[in-house]
């Protein structure tokens, strides 16, 4: 499940947003935040943005907050009788392009894709590195790429276990993996600064691959605000798939009766992890909220 946040200008755009609300988790904006505040809100917390109107209206309000293709909000305009959805910041990296595609459908729009690898359906190296949880180490280097596939020439890709070097340009797999769990209800805020008490927002955008969890926490608003703010995968499972899971476990009677197993954080990481991950933090609980970090060792490339 996808959070967006949208405004609208029209009744017809509020009909638009009543459509997204059915295939997202949608925050529409307040009426007592101005336009401005609002959208630095968003890019602050890397959340989606939809503006219901036009491109104009939608390009002079982002165009302050607008810092780095790898962090910057993936922003969506789609027109108030919601014919055209048209992606504006954030295409490959921020997954605006594939957003669009799926407003698109739902709502029986034309997704305008303008991005050149896109269009000529050829390899885009930072949507490759975002599908696979790779950091991308200078992303100056990502044009360099793209003009080299637009051509359609060969590229020279290294392959190892610790990076990937395609035209020059570094990759290295993302690791670390947090198993978290927690209380209904638990703000994004109170998550973050749980999580910000053992890691920097330094170390977790270079290292995070994946927040992991329990499937009856996969519309917990906090946890899906922390996975899109680190722009990372958020990942349940079911209580059967979680016992499953080989390991000494610190396990709870109490989860266990609620959720079906007695240790969500720990198990879910390590799963997540996959063949030959290892669990390297414990759990770890506080207020309400209960974090275990796994590491995955073995990486599958999907190109």
């Amino acid at each position: 499940m996808l959070i967006i946040r949208v405004v609208y200008f029209t009744d017809n755009g509020k009909k638009i947003s009543d459509k997204l609300n059915k295939i997202f988790i949608v925050e529409t904006k307040p009426d007592d935040i101005s336009l401005s505040d609002w959208t630095k809100d968003c890019f602050d917390t890397h959340l989606p943005i939809i503006f219901i109107g036009s491109t104009g209206i939608a390009v002079r309000t982002i165009a302050p907050f607008i810092t780095s293709k790898l962090k910057d909000s993936p922003v969506i305009v789609i027109d108030e009788l919601g014919k055209n959805v048209i992606p504006i910041l954030s295409g490959h990296y921020g997954g605006a392009n594939d957003l669009a595609r799926i407003i698109g459908k739902a709502i029986g729009a034309n997704p305008v894709i303008t991005t050149a690898t896109d269009i000529n359906n050829v390899f885009a190296v930072d949507v490759f590195a975002k599908k696979n949880g790779l950091l991308i180490t200078d992303k100056s280097l990502i044009k360099k790429v793209s003009a080299k596939a637009l051509k359609g020439e060969a590229l020279d890709i290294k392959e190892s276990e610790d990076e990937i070097i395609i035209e020059g340009l570094k990759l290295i797999p993302k690791r670390l993996i947090l198993g978290m769990g927690c209380k209904k209800g638990k703000t994004f805020e109170e998550l973050k600064a749980f999580v910000n008490t053992f890691y920097n927002d330094d170390e977790l955008e270079k290292n995070l691959y994946a927040i992991a969890s329990i499937d009856v926490k996969s519309e917990e608003i906090g946890l899906i605000k922390l996975a899109e703010y680190y722009g990372v995968f958020f990942v349940t499972y079911s209580s059967e798939e979680l016992d499953k899971v080989n390991g000494e476990f610190e396990e709870s009677d109490f989860v266990k009766e609620q959720v079906g197993v007695g240790n969500v954080c720990e198990r879910s990481a390590l799963l997540l992890a996959g063949e030959g991950g290892v669990l390297v933090k414990k759990k770890v609980a506080q207020d309400g909220m209960t974090l275990a970090e796994a590491k995955r060792r073995k990486i599958y490339l999907a190109w």
